[in-house]
């Protein structure tokens, strides 16, 4: 009987270790896909030069540089890839 509750102790300990790495994970990817793009000036229209991608969070699309309304568009985030962009939940601009 004892070996059972030495056993259920031990098992225990890593349920809890791998929960406690599952949350690490997800704290850091989130932190990497939501705080880690860029936030630009509040009356800054441009995008720094390594992160040329505009994102506009009210409407969840991004814009790339050439895009019809890149120029138009005043970022609230900015991102260095399209996938960077779509990895945070924005979509690309149609036009």
């Amino acid at each position: 009987m004892d070996k059972i509750r030495e056993m259920a102790k031990k098992w225990w300990f890593w349920v809890a270790t791998i929960l406690i790495v599952l949350v690490g994970i997800w704290v850091w990817n989130w932190y990497h896909t939501r705080i880690s793009s860029y936030t630009p000036q509040a009356s800054s229209w441009n995008c720094p030069a390594n992160r040329p991608i505009k994102g506009n969070a009210q409407s969840g699309i991004y814009h790339i540089p050439g895009g019809q309304y890149y120029n138009e568009t005043k970022p609230e985030r900015c991102f260095a890839t399209q996938q960077e962009a779509q990895k945070a939940g924005y979509k690309r601009s149609k036009r």
